[in-house]
């Protein structure tokens, strides 16, 4: 008797095991090496070796479709400076969906991971034709990217003027491919996966025109509820609705608050030091606070700086500031004791953001990327000029 049940406990030993190994991945990446595969799972990294470009994974998925990302331990060709034991970017990582009982077959190049095909259900297969979609726009950006951190180890001065816009037309091109895939395929769940990564390029009425658009299949999971959210969130905070006010230091240190500018118009521009296309719009700022400032209109900078400690960031911040010739109110909002985020404030998700305020302090429109010819218009509209 104890023999037949220690068989029994054997077997179904072995049959959890086999249902806790519900999905396998099977890959073969050109250049990839024996370098490691690293996919972040539902329970935490996996990470194995491949062999001679070939790789096989194996974990536990969740009760509905994850969303993760599989990186590699190859660097893509993009140098950081440093000579021959200077630094190289990885590789972007790559988008996988993730759910029970699924063989996943992956197939392209360690260099552009980002890029590579994944098939075995329809899931993937939709993430798939998003980046065929897409693959053109991205490979522009890689080589802007590249252009950009040459210029910088060869210390060309000019060459944020001259990528940087470049860059941002190409980050507005991405943005609009994307949404003419996830209209033009309301049924993929990749269409739900990157409205929801992407919401911020939405005013809340076209995110939620755009939401309904899709078909019902995916609306259970965790992205669409996350839209949702979004929606009612972006209701409160874009055009017409009262901008909530905050305190933040400026570059001299001193308290700023949002109100005290009150009875003028006012762009909020969202940057960072770090950001090139943010960088790029400047001199288009100083054109327009140079026209308009006499005629009450002002701009509040709020930056936010990636770098570790306040210090380092406030340092960075007016090194920029004053590089770029900013003469109008800059704050950050990089406290260490932050009593008030800024950034989740607003719901930014992307930089530059711009928000264009009246004089009661109501926001009049929202940009992502900034405003360019529409704020332009607003401004003309709004000064008579």
């Amino acid at each position: 008797m104890k023999q037949k049940i220690t068989l029994t406990m054997v077997l179904l030993g072995g049959f959890i095991a086999a249902q806790a190994q519900n999905f396998t991945i099977k890959g073969n990446l050109k250049g990839q090496g024996n370098e490691k595969i690293i996919l972040r799972g539902v329970d935490g990294p996996i990470t194995v070796e491949a062999k001679g470009d070939a790789f096989e994974l194996s974990g536990t998925a969740g009760d509905e479709p994850f969303v993760t990302s599989l990186n590699t331990g190859v660097d893509r060709n993009l140098y950081l400076g440093g000579g021959k034991t200077g630094m190289y970017q990885p590789a972007l990582p790559l988008d996988i969906v993730l759910s029970k009982g699924v063989n996943l077959t992956i197939s392209g190049t360690a260099m552009t991971l980002n890029l590579a095909s994944v098939t075995g259900d329809p899931l993937n297969d939709s993430f798939t034709a998003f980046r065929k979609a897409q693959e053109p726009l991205m490979k522009q950006m890689s080589d802007l990217q590249k252009q950009m951190v040459e210029s910088r180890v060869m210390g060309i001065k000019d060459a944020m003027n001259e990528i940087g816009p470049k860059m941002l037309e190409n980050r507005k091109a991405l943005a609009e491919s994307r949404k003419k895939f996830i209209k033009e395929h309301p049924e993929a769940f990749a269409s739900l996966y990157y409205l929801s990564t992407a919401s911020r390029e939405y005013s809340a009425a076209e995110l939620e025109t755009a939401y309904n658009g899709l078909a019902s299949t995916y609306k259970n999971t965790r992205y669409a509820k996350g839209i949702v959210e979004k929606i009612a969130s972006l209701k409160t905070i874009q055009a017409g609705g009262p901008a909530p006010d905050f305190t933040k230091l400026d570059i001299n240190g001193k308290p700023v608050s949002l109100s005290q500018f009150k009875g003028k118009y006012v762009l909020l521009d969202f940057w960072g030091s770090w950001c090139g296309p943010c960088r790029a719009a400047n001199p288009h700022l100083k054109e327009l606070y140079s026209q308009y400032s006499a005629k009450g209109f002002e701009i509040l900078g709020i930056s936010s700086e990636k770098v570790s400690g306040q210090a380092q960031a406030e340092k960075v911040w007016k090194e920029a500031v004053e590089k770029d010739g900013l003469t109008w109110t800059n704050v950050i909002n990089n406290e260490v004791a932050m009593k008030q985020d800024v950034v989740q404030l607003y719901s930014i998700e992307g930089y530059p953001t711009q928000i264009l305020l009246d004089k009661e302090g109501k926001i009049v429109a929202r940009w992502l990327g900034a405003g360019g010819k529409e704020l332009d218009e607003k401004l003309k509209s709004i000064f008579k000029n």
